[in-house]
C-alpha cells in the first residue's frame, strides 16, 4: 500500500491523506483503491489539484 497526499501544500485547498494501492478517475470522481480494487475513498475532481504518492 502507498501513502497518497491530496492537495498537499496547495493554498486554499483542503489537504487529505490516504493509504491505498492505487487510484482511478471515473466521471466526476477520483477513487482510491485497495489491493482488491475496492474503493477506500472517493473525492470530487473539481476540488483535487494535486496528488502525490509515497511508497514509504
Amino acid at each position: 500500500m502507498a501513502h497518497f497526499w491530496i492537495n498537499r501544500d496547495v493554498s486554499r485547498a483542503q489537504e487529505h491523506q490516504i493509504h491505498a494501492e492505487s487510484y482511478t478517475v471515473k466521471d466526476e470522481y477520483i477513487h482510491f483503491l485497495d489491493e482488491r480494487q475496492r474503493v477506500v475513498m472517493s473525492i470530487r475532481k473539481e476540488i483535487t489539484f494535486l496528488i502525490e504518492r509515497s511508497d514509504a
